[in-house]
């Protein structure tokens, strides 16, 4: 069964979540690694937060 990375689950989580904290805290919860690292750039933070339900 295919996993997703931690990019692509990043983006699975979005639409439900406030927050890149959020969604940190989420794949943190669900075993993924460097969380921080792969989260941390400008243009990948402003991605995610375009996807929020407001």
């Amino acid at each position: 069964m295919h996993s997703p990375n931690i990019i692509e689950r990043a983006f699975q989580l979005a639409p439900a979540s406030t927050s890149v904290d959020d969604i940190r805290r989420t794949l943190r919860q669900e075993g993924y690694s460097n969380v921080d690292a792969h989260l941390a750039g400008a243009s990948i933070k402003a991605e995610l937060k375009k996807r929020f339900v407001r």
